[in-house]
């Protein structure tokens, strides 16, 4: 690639030091990687069929984080 070409996508770290090119926006890149796809390299997909868990911060010191589930996935 030339110094003046821009990069467009998103690159991925696979964690042992290798990296993987997508040229799609982030939010494509994370419903994918949701889904199941690899989408860090081979054998890198992490799907979790169930409702993603929750938890909405403490508004006051003290005070327990308020746990809730999403939609269902319908996947």
């Amino acid at each position: 690639m030339a110094a003046d070409e821009t990069l467009t996508g998103l690159l991925v770290k696979d964690g042992e030091g290798g990296w993987a090119q997508y040229d799609m926006s982030f939010a494509e890149w994370l419903y994918r990687y949701l889904i199941g796809e690899d989408m860090a390299g081979p054998n890198t997909a992490a799907f979790h069929p169930g409702p993603v868990q929750l938890r909405r911060p403490p508004m006051a010191a003290g005070k327990r984080p308020d746990p809730w589930s999403g939609p269902d996935r319908g996947v």
